[in-house]
C-alpha cells in the first residue's frame, strides 16, 4: 500500500514476514533560476502580475522592501522593479515558487536594492550593497496594496461627528478582512472594543514605542501576547465610528502622535553585518549583484528605445 502525502513525499507499506514495514520517499524539486521586470502602471500588484510574478513572489518582495518603501503611498507611475528569483520544477513543471535571490526598486529615481545572504551562522536575511539589513525596526505600512484615504491631519473634519478632531494617524483604505499587520516586534498592551475606535489593537515596542490599529473586523492577538514584525494581528473592518472599511494606524513615540508615514526618518538605524562578515558578504552577491545590473541595463536600454520611437512617431 502506498500513501502519497504530498508530491514531494509517499510512504510505501509492505507485508514482510508476517509485519507491516514502511519506507519513505522523498522527491527534490529542480531549482531554476528566472528574472522579472516590471513597470508601474497603476499599483504593485498589478505590475507584478504583469512581469508574470504569482501573487506569493509579489508579496514576498513587498515584505524585503517594507521597511524601506511605503507599497501604499510610495510607488509612482514609471517606477520600476527588477528581480532574481528561484523557482522549483518537478517533471518539467514548475510546481512552486522558490527564494528571491535579488531585487531592486527605483521609486522616482530612488534605488533600493535587496540581497539574499546566508551569514557565516546560517542565518538568512537580506541586505542591502553595504552589508545594511533590510529589515528595519517597523514597517512602513502595516497593510499592503491599499490605498490611503486620510494622512496625518491634526484638524480634520471628522467625518461622523462633523467637528475639527486631531486626527493622529493615517487611514487605510482596503476591504473588509483585509490582513493587518503588527509593525513591529513587540507586546500586546490592549486589545478590546470601543464605542469610537470600535475594535482595537494597542502594542508596545521597547519603553518608547507604540502603535495603534483601530476599526478592526476581528482581532486575533490577545492582551499580554507577544508578536513579530509582519505577524496578522486582524483584519480590517469598519467597526466603531467608521463611514467604511479601513485601518486607522497611529504611531507614538514617548507618548507623543507622530506620523506614521515619516517618523521612520527618526528611528534607529538598521543593524549591519559584522565587519568581519562583509568580505564574505560581498564575494557572494558580486555574481548576483552583475545579473541585476545588468538586467536594469537591459530595461533601461529598451525603455530608451521606446522614448525613441515615440520621438519618431
Amino acid at each position: 500500500m502506498r500513501h502519497v502525502k504530498s508530491e514531494l513525499e509517499a510512504v510505501t507499506y509492505r507485508w514482510t514476514d508476517g509485519s507491516f514495514r514502511s519506507e519513505i520517499s522523498t522527491r527534490t524539486p529542480e531549482t531554476r533560476s528566472a528574472s522579472a521586470t516590471g513597470t508601474i502602471t497603476s499599483s504593485l500588484f498589478m505590475a507584478g502580475q504583469e512581469a508574470g510574478l504569482s501573487q506569493s513572489t509579489i508579496m514576498d518582495m513587498a515584505n524585503i522592501f517594507g521597511g524601506v518603501i511605503d507599497f501604499v503611498g510610495d510607488p509612482r507611475k514609471g517606477d520600476t522593479m527588477h528581480l532574481l528569483f528561484e523557482e522549483l520544477y518537478l517533471d518539467g513543471e514548475k510546481y512552486d515558487d522558490g527564494a528571491i535571490i535579488a531585487a531592486s526598486y527605483n521609486n522616482q529615481g530612488k534605488l533600493f536594492t535587496a540581497y539574499r545572504y546566508e551569514d557565516s551562522a546560517g542565518d538568512v536575511g537580506y541586505y542591502n550593497e553595504d552589508g545594511v539589513s533590510m529589515r528595519k525596526a517597523f514597517l512602513l505600512a502595516p497593510v499592503d496594496f491599499t490605498r490611503i484615504s486620510s494622512n496625518f491631519n491634526l484638524r480634520r473634519l471628522h467625518p461622523i461627528y462633523k467637528t475639527t478632531r486631531p486626527h493622529r494617524g493615517t487611514d487605510y483604505a482596503a476591504p473588509t478582512g483585509t490582513p493587518v499587520y503588527a509593525a513591529g516586534d513587540g507586546r500586546v498592551v490592549k486589545a478590546g472594543y470601543g464605542r469610537a475606535n470600535g475594535n482595537y489593537v494597542f502594542i508596545q515596542h521597547g519603553e518608547q514605542f507604540v502603535t495603534r490599529y483601530l476599526h478592526l473586523h476581528k482581532r486575533r492577538v490577545k492582551a499580554g501576547q507577544r508578536v513579530a514584525q509582519g505577524q496578522v494581528i486582524g483584519t480590517v473592518g469598519s467597526t466603531g465610528a467608521a463611514t467604511g472599511p479601513h485601518l486607522h494606524y497611529e504611531f507614538l513615540m514617548n507618548g507623543v502622535h507622530r506620523n506614521p508615514r515619516t517618523i521612520h526618518k527618526h528611528l534607529p538605524k538598521a543593524k549591519s553585518l559584522p565587519a568581519a562578515e562583509l568580505p564574505r558578504f560581498r564575494q557572494a552577491i558580486a555574481p548576483v549583484a552583475q545579473q541585476l545590473a545588468q538586467l536594469q541595463d537591459e530595461n533601461n536600454t529598451q525603455l530608451a528605445m521606446g522614448d525613441a520611437g515615440d520621438d519618431r512617431g
